[in-house]
């Protein structure tokens, strides 16, 4: 038989056991993952129909507040049944227009390229006079080169939506369909998921679904805003200036205007690179009216939109757009903002009920109420003695002898 052991021995046990947990773990989220991918299609038509019931969700809401007698299953049937033809032409129109743009420049690419020593040679002489060895003619060969291989990957799914191919089309009318059954039964779904959780969890499930409809639904909601007015300011750009690339150049600074932190530093850059490229009489043009509304819905319209919905520091922004374009790429860097904001409910609920066994009743009760409602509860500070005096409160003296 063996003795018992020594206490290193107990450590190395110890440390063999985690490590051995830790090897397990990878290996289950390895195979989690296979699994995940093997049914990745399926798994977004879900998320997507999930993602839109988020964003839609107010519409059915905002109709039965005008409309009070109509029930439920009426207005949220009639709005999908106008969302779904709407959207289906929207994005017909769309990627038929996108794809042509998309090959209009691809078929444009050697003229730009035979063109580009003479458009690049003032701003090339203008960095030489500052000393920057860059090689701007190089430099912008590559990223055309890049741009006919990304674009070139484009006009095939695009086409098939510009066709109403039925694949594509059909997985729209699934992701509509999933949308409006998660609308229209929201109530008795998350009930049914209530009833599901332990009691003892019952207000950090109440938490979730608070945080998940301000972040995820708020949020996402005045990206899309902000992207979709910034792309309709690129569009009329481009229309008044009579540039080139409509669709390609207004899709892209929509999209690069939805991405968190980062995207508004480059919104602005598609439909002057396209100016440089093909129209530089109207460059400076251009530029002003991006940067324009680039500041207007940066210091005007973003903080009204996002007022209230995610409520975190901007270093936690940036540092989750930045592991989220690390996991995900651009869809990543766009939910990671919301995820996090949900983390940070989660994060601070648990810091401060740790706290409520050091607190007085009121404090105790005011955390409740934040936790059931979602909302912050302010609880007055008792006055102190020094308070008290600095406020011109004296201390009772003692009674004198004869009084």
């Amino acid at each position: 038989m063996l003795g018992p052991m020594e206490d290193r021995e107990r450590r190395w046990l110890g440390a063999l056991l985690v490590l051995g947990t830790m090897t397990v773990a990878v290996i289950l989220i390895g195979q989690v993952a296979a699994i995940v991918s093997y049914f990745n299609d399926i798994i977004l038509i879900f998320f997507l129909a999930w993602l839109l019931a988020f964003i839609l969700s107010p519409v059915p809401t905002t109709v039965e507040r005008w409309v009070p007698s109509l029930p439920r299953i009426i207005v949220v049937v009639v709005t999908y049944l106008v969302l779904l033809v709407g959207l289906l032409l929207v994005a017909i129109v769309t990627a038929q227009a996108l794809a042509g743009s998309i090959s209009a420049f691809i078929d444009s690419l050697p003229g730009i390229a035979a063109s580009l020593p003479e458009l690049l040679a003032p701003w090339q002489r203008l960095l030489d006079q500052f000393g920057l060895r860059i090689d701007l003619l190089s430099s912008a060969r590559t990223v055309l080169d890049a741009a006919a291989s990304f674009g070139g990957t484009l006009v095939g799914p695009l086409t098939d939506l510009a066709l109403a191919s039925l694949s594509i089309v059909g997985n729209l009318v699934l992701v509509l369909v999933f949308s409006l059954y998660i609308v229209m039964d929201r109530d008795r779904m998350l009930d049914f998921v209530g009833r599901l959780v332990p009691p003892r969890y019952a207000a950090e499930f109440r938490l979730l679904r608070t945080s998940m409809a301000r972040s995820f639904g708020g949020f996402l909601r005045g990206q899309a805003i902000l992207g979709l007015v910034y792309g309709a300011v690129a569009v009329v750009t481009h229309v008044v200036l009579g540039l080139e690339f409509t669709g390609a150049s207004a899709v892209l600074s929509g999209v690069l205007m939805a991405v968190p932190f980062f995207g508004p530093f480059f919104a602005w850059a598609p439909p002057v690179i396209v100016a440089i490229l093909t129209a530089p009489d109207q460059v400076g043009l251009t530029l002003a009216i991006m940067g324009l509304a680039l500041l207007a819905e940066m210091n005007v319209m973003q903080p009204r939109i996002m007022a209230d919905t995610v409520g975190i520091h901007p270093l936690v922004v940036l540092a989750s757009v930045i592991i989220g374009a690390k996991l995900a790429g651009i869809p990543g860097a766009i939910f990671s903002v919301p995820i996090a904001a949900v983390l940070s409910s989660f994060f601070f609920y648990y810091l401060n009920r740790s706290a409520l066994a050091a607190g007085d009743v009121a404090t105790r009760a005011a955390r409740v109420v934040e936790a059931r409602e979602g909302r912050p509860i302010r609880v007055p500070t008792p006055p102190t003695a020094a308070d008290e005096i600095g406020g011109g409160f004296e201390p009772p003296q003692a009674p004198q002898p004869g009084t």
